[in-house]
C-alpha cells in the first residue's frame, strides 16, 4: 500500500511539474543617452523550469494603448535563446523615430516556447452556449423596424467583449440620422501587435424577420470564438467585429476598411461569417447560381458526388486570398475532421460572380486584403432566407459548433499562441528630432493654449515646409485631419467637441515631420 501511495504522490508531483509556469520579467530600469540616441533597459528574467527564453521588445508612445513605435533597432539580450537570470540588458537605438520629446512605455516579453494545445482551445466551443446566445440575439435587428432590439444586441456584443477582457470600442458613422456602429473587441498581440487578423459577422438583419441564420448565427459564433481565444496570449492581434448595416450595402465593413484600420495596423487576414447555421443532409438540398459549374467545376463535382446535400460549410476566397483559404481548410481537417468544407476561389474581386460579393468580406477584397466568406449558402440552401421563417428552430447548432471550432483553430494558428510573461517600464525621451531635414532642425511646434479648451492654435517657423496636420488620441484614433493653407505657418483646431484627454498633434510635409502632445480639458 505504501508503494502504491508513493507512486500516486510521484505521479501527482509529475503532473504539477507538467503544468508549466509563465516566465517573468521584473525589475525593469531604463536610462536614456540622448547623445547616442539610445535607451538601455536592464531587467531580470525568471523561469521556474529554467527554460531557454525568447525575448521580444516593443515600444508604445500612448501609455501602452498600442505598441506601434519602430523598435527594430534593438541589441543585447533579445531573440532566442536567452537564459533566465538577473541583470539582463538590451539597448534600443531610437534614432529612427521622429517628433518632439515625449513619454514612451517599453515592454519586454519573455516566451518559453512551450507548446499550447490549439486542440484544447477548439474543444471548448460549446453548442449549449451558442444556443443560449441565440436566444438573446434572435429577433428583428433593423435600424428602423427593430431599433430597440438592435440597440440591445449592440450592447450585448460590446459588454461581452469587455467581459472577456478585450479592448472594446465602437466605430461610429451616420446613416440618415441613424447612429451606425461597428463594435470591435481587440486581443492585442504581445510581439507583433500591428499584424491583425479579423473574425467578423454583421449583426443587423432585414426588417421582416428574426434573422436567426442571417446573421445571428454569425454573432453567436463571433462571441463564442472571442470567449475562448481571449483566455490566451498570442504574438499577433485578433479583432472580433460586429459590423452594422450590412443589409443596406455592406456599409459597416466599407466604413471600417476606409476609416477603421489604424495607423500601424496591417490586416493580414479576415474570416467573415455570413450565415453559418443551416445544415441539411437531404438530397438536392443544395443548389448553385447559374454558371457556378463552369467557374468552379471542382466544387460542383464534389457536391454532386454527394447528391447535392447541403451538409457543408462553403469557404469562399478570391485568388489573392488563396493562402488564407488553405489555412482554414487545413485547420478544419486537423481540428474538426468531421466538418465538411467545400472551398472555391473567385477570380479578381469576383465582379464576374456578384453572388460571391454579398457580404462583408468584399470591401476587404477591394482593398487587396485577404478575406474569406464562410457561409452555408444563403438562399441557395436556406429557403427561409430573408423571411419571417428564418428562426433558430430551423438551424443546426452542432453544425455551427463545428464551424466555430474550425475558425478558432485557424485564428489560433495564424495569431500564434505563446506562453509568455512581460514587464514594462516608462521613460521620457527629450528632443527627438531624427527624420527632420537638417535645415528644419531649428523648427519647433508652438501650441497654445496647452491645455486647450475650445480650440488650440498651432504655429511653426518654416513656411511651405508642412502641408498636413492631424490629431490622434491615445488609442491611436485619428480624430482630426486637415490640409494646411499654402504659404502659412499657423493653424487652429476647434476642440470643443473633443473628449478630455491627451492627444498627439502631428504636422508633416516635404520630408519633415514634427509631433507634440497636447491636453484637452473642458
Amino acid at each position: 500500500m505504501k508503494k502504491i501511495l508513493g507512486l500516486c504522490a510521484l505521479l501527482a508531483g509529475g503532473s504539477a511539474i507538467a503544468q508549466n509556469n509563465l516566465p517573468t520579467v521584473t525589475n525593469l530600469m531604463a536610462t536614456v543617452d540622448t547623445a547616442q540616441k539610445q535607451v538601455t533597459v536592464t531587467f531580470n528574467l525568471g523561469d521556474p523550469e529554467n527554460d531557454s527564453l525568447e525575448v521580444s521588445f516593443a515600444v508604445s508612445n500612448n501609455i501602452g494603448q498600442t505598441y506601434f513605435v519602430n523598435s527594430s533597432a534593438v541589441t543585447g539580450n533579445v531573440g532566442f535563446p536567452v537564459m533566465p537570470g538577473t541583470g539582463k540588458q538590451l539597448v534600443w537605438d531610437y534614432s529612427a523615430i521622429t517628433g518632439a520629446g515625449q513619454d514612451y512605455r517599453l515592454k519586454v516579453v519573455a516566451n518559453d516556447r512551450k507548446g499550447i494545445s490549439i486542440q484544447a482551445m477548439v474543444d471548448q466551443v460549446d453548442s449549449v452556449r451558442l444556443k443560449n446566445d441565440m436566444d438573446i440575439v434572435e429577433g428583428t435587428r433593423h435600424y428602423t423596424a427593430g431599433a430597440v432590439h438592435l440597440a440591445a444586441v449592440k450592447d450585448t456584443i460590446d459588454s461581452r467583449f469587455g467581459h472577456f477582457g478585450l479592448e472594446n470600442y465602437r466605430q461610429q458613422f451616420s446613416y440618415f440620422g441613424y447612429n451606425a456602429e461597428n463594435i470591435i473587441g481587440k486581443k492585442a498581440g504581445q510581439v507583433a501587435e500591428g499584424t491583425v487578423y479579423i473574425l467578423d459577422g454583421h449583426y443587423d438583419c432585414v426588417d421582416d424577420g428574426p434573422g436567426a441564420d442571417d446573421n445571428a448565427s454569425a454573432v453567436i459564433g463571433v462571441l463564442e470564438a472571442a470567449r475562448i481565444l481571449s483566455q490566451y496570449e498570442f504574438k499577433k492581434t485578433i479583432h472580433f467585429i460586429g459590423f452594422d448595416l450590412e443589409e443596406l450595402g455592406l456599409l459597416g465593413s466599407k466604413e471600417y476598411v476606409n476609416n477603421g484600420i489604424k495607423p500601424g495596423e496591417t490586416v493580414s487576414g479576415v474570416l467573415n461569417y455570413e450565415m453559418i447555421g443551416y445544415y441539411s443532409d437531404r438530397k438536392n438540398s443544395q443548389v448553385f447560381p447559374p454558371g457556378f459549374n463552369i467557374l468552379f467545376p471542382a466544387a460542383q463535382a464534389a457536391v454532386a458526388a454527394d447528391t447535392f446535400r447541403g451538409n457543408f460549410i462553403t469557404n469562399v476566397a478570391n485568388v489573392a486570398s488563396s493562402s488564407l483559404k488553405q489555412k482554414f481548410d487545413a485547420a478544419a481537417a486537423t481540428y474538426v475532421p468531421d466538418l465538411r468544407v467545400i472551398s472555391l476561389e473567385a477570380p479578381g474581386t469576383s465582379t464576374l460572380v456578384p453572388d460571391l460579393r454579398r457580404s462583408d468580406h468584399a470591401p476587404f477584397w477591394d482593398a487587396n486584403i485577404q478575406a474569406l466568406m464562410l457561409t452555408d449558402g444563403a438562399e441557395f440552401r436556406n429557403h427561409n432566407y430573408h423571411t419571417a421563417l428564418d428562426v433558430s428552430d430551423s438551424l443546426d447548432f452542432g453544425f455551427i459548433q463545428k464551424v466555430v471550432k474550425a475558425t478558432v483553430g485557424t485564428l489560433a494558428e495564424l495569431a500564434e499562441p505563446i506562453h509568455a510573461g512581460n514587464g514594462t517600464v516608462d521613460v521620457q525621451i527629450l528632443n527627438v528630432t531624427a527624420g527632420i531635414k537638417e535645415n528644419d532642425m531649428a523648427d519647433r511646434l508652438s501650441i497654445s493654449p496647452n491645455p486647450g479648451n475650445d480650440q488650440v492654435n498651432i504655429q511653426w517657423s518654416n513656411i511651405n515646409t508642412y502641408h498636413q496636420v492631424s490629431l490622434t488620441d491615445m488609442k491611436g484614433n485619428v480624430v482630426y485631419k486637415s490640409n494646411l493653407a499654402p504659404n502659412g505657418n499657423q493653424h487652429t483646431i476647434i476642440t470643443e467637441t473633443f473628449a478630455n484627454g491627451v492627444y498627439i498633434v502631428n504636422i508633416s510635409g516635404k520630408g519633415a515631420e514634427m509631433t507634440q502632445r497636447i491636453v484637452v480639458k473642458h
